[in-house]
């Protein structure tokens, strides 16, 4: 049996959650099986153009003069980054399939739930409606939600964790939280997920 994958036309895979929990890794190991072609992998908040890529690059480097002192302008930022995507990422609906690191979850989990957003005095249900209005036009078909640190990390705090659970159970139709287990095990349940949802066939089904 042909072992390439064909995400079907107009899906939106993505996936979330914690830093050190292997997510990439899976990302990866699904880009070697996926028919590119006719799928776009995509990573928020670098995104596609120069301006998104110099200003993730500039967020996540350790230069601290080139860095926001507020948390809110920190996630305000990520969002410009989201907003500047959101056309690139509609052709890919569109016309392709998507496959995307990160979506709105993050940004909430990390600014609201991890606390930095919350200390500027924006209301959640304000920043909320901010972070959905940019990301309105991207409707996932499903999400990975990876919630086992490998490794320890300082991002990963008890209330950002918090926060993915929470919103994992408001959105219990869309989430399918990952097990800690093995790479090789991962990767078949990603699989068997998008193919047992139809998001997904062989190469050799098409």
């Amino acid at each position: 049996m042909d072992t390439k994958l064909s995400i079907r036309s107009g899906s939106v895979v993505i996936f979330e959650g914690l830093d050190k929990t292997g997510k990439s890794t899976q990302l990866e190991r699904l880009r070697t099986v996926v028919d590119t072609d006719s799928t776009v992998f995509a990573h928020m908040p670098s995104g596609f153009t120069p301006f998104t890529k110099t200003l993730y690059s500039a967020l996540e480097g350790e230069a601290v003069a080139e860095k926001p002192t507020s948390g809110l302008a920190q996630q305000l930022a990520h969002l410009a980054c989201h907003a500047e995507s959101i056309l690139e990422l509609r052709r890919a609906i569109e016309n392709q399939s998507l496959i995307l690191d990160r979506w709105w979850w993050s940004t909430l989990a990390y600014g609201w739930y991890g606390g930095s957003v919350e200390q500027s005095g924006l209301s959640e249900t304000s920043f909320r409606e901010l972070i959905q209005t940019i990301w309105a036009p991207v409707v996932p078909s499903v999400v990975f939600v990876f919630l086992e640190p490998h490794h320890l990390d300082n991002n990963n705090t008890d209330g950002v964790e918090a926060g993915y659970r929470a919103i994992v159970k408001e959105h219990s139709d869309l989430a399918v939280v990952i097990p800690a287990d093995t790479e090789e095990s991962t990767n078949a349940l990603v699989i068997e997920t998008l193919l047992s949802r139809g998001l997904a066939v062989h190469g050799s089904e098409r």
